[in-house]
């Protein structure tokens, strides 16, 4: 008898206490879930199939998104093994490779992937890709699928790290690849940023083109919370354009802070002289169309804070006679400004280095730390 009431009074109380029971779950049409196991999406979908975990049991499965098919159940090794199995009976390894160092993009190829350092490539004329590692080694091309597939053996075999937090990407300007914003990127990394230096064809394809590969990254970022920019010159207008689009990436990236160095935040009064210069034409791309027409200035700021910071001459006159006020020698201060900053800065330099100037550097950490470029102890005179 006695333990037939324990057994009531347990009961009586788990209900009191909103503990779900079978009957209790039942009798409010909802499944009982003391023991279901509880999957959510650990990652974006691989080519169509995706790890899930789930926590309470710390157990992981692959599915296949479409029809819903479950591949495997186990542990985290045994569905990566597994999908990458899948993964090459489906789309192969590329096509032969040697493993060699490359450039690492210049003006032919574009960042659509990455990863801690690995980057899938695209090229600009014959659209096929690349699987590059860190030290810009190519280690497999072909199809986007089977360099996907290889950086999922890679990534099983080497025991590649989840990025985590707080990752700044860094976007060049007009001519110039990743590796001009190498000392930016050396900075940001002391001061414990992750980062990633992206390359996108800048004088071969369209401001649009850009944007479009800028969010193609972005929808495939893997475990990051937060995402920042710093920007030189045409990056900035990119990352404006990729900004002002809808995607997935947004509901589970938190967009953090944007610096952009020296952007033609209303376009570039010099692009609009060449526009009808063939020579100019040829060696800027159809980007060079973009900065000239007046739609620029109808792409919307970034969601987010974001500053600017501008370079001038010695003088108020500036570097370039043929622009209008005071210019680093490509862009007028006044084409750098954009409504909505929440802080403005000018400084003495040129278009070409602002990049690298040690006060330009400092302005940006603080920036991105506090959404101001004045410090507490440091200060930058803006004009």
């Amino acid at each position: 008898m006695r333990r037939r009431w324990s057994l009531i009074l347990a009961v009586l109380l788990l209900a009191g206490l909103g503990v779900a029971t079978p009957g209790a779950a039942q009798a409010r049409g909802e499944p009982f879930l003391m023991d279901t196991p509880v999957f959510v999406p650990m990652r974006p979908p691989v080519l169509g199939f995706v790890i899930e975990h789930d926590a309470r049991r710390d157990r992981y499965r692959l599915v296949e998104v479409e029809p819903g098919t479950v591949h495997r159940e186990g542990d985290l090794d045994d569905c990566q093994d597994h999908l990458v199995e899948l993964l090459v009976e489906r789309w192969g390894r590329g096509r032969p490779n040697l493993a060699m160092p490359t450039p690492g993009g210049l003006q032919f190829w574009g960042d659509v992937f990455w990863f801690d350092g690995w980057r899938i490539q695209e090229h600009v004329f014959t659209g096929h890709y690349r699987l590059l590692d860190p030290a810009d080694v190519r280690h497999a091309w072909g199809t986007r699928q089977a360099c996907r597939t290889a950086f999922e053996a890679a990534r099983r075999d080497d025991h590649l790290p989840r990025p985590s937090g707080h990752l700044v990407v860094l976007l060049h300007g007009l001519g110039r690849t990743s590796a001009s914003m190498a000392q930016m990127q050396r900075s940001l990394e002391a001061a414990g940023y992750a980062t990633a230096a992206l390359t996108y064809p800048s004088t071969r394809r369209s401001l649009a083109d850009h944007a479009d590969q800028l969010v193609q990254v972005l929808e495939r970022l893997e475990g990051v919370e937060q995402v920042s920019f710093v920007t030189h010159s045409l990056g900035g207008i990119v990352v404006r354009a990729a900004l002002a689009r809808d995607g997935a990436w947004r509901e589970r990236v938190e967009l953090g802070r944007v610096v952009m160095l020296a952007p033609p935040s209303n376009g570039s009064s010099i692009a609009r002289d060449l526009e009808d210069f063939l020579p100019a034409q040829l060696v800027l791309g159809p980007v060079a169309k973009d900065l000239a027409a007046d739609e620029i200035r109808e792409i919307p700021p970034p969601p987010c804070p974001f500053g600017v910071i501008a370079a001038g001459g010695p003088r108020e006159e500036g570097w370039n006679p043929l622009l209008e006020g005071d210019d680093d020698g490509v862009v007028s201060v006044e084409e750098t400004r954009l409504e909505g900053a929440d802080d403005f800065l000018v400084v003495r330099g040129l278009h070409t280095f602002l990049m690298n100037d040690e006060d330009v550097i400092a302005a940006t950490l603080r920036f991105l730390e506090a959404g101001r470029f004045a410090g507490e102890t440091g200060h930058l005179e803006a004009r």
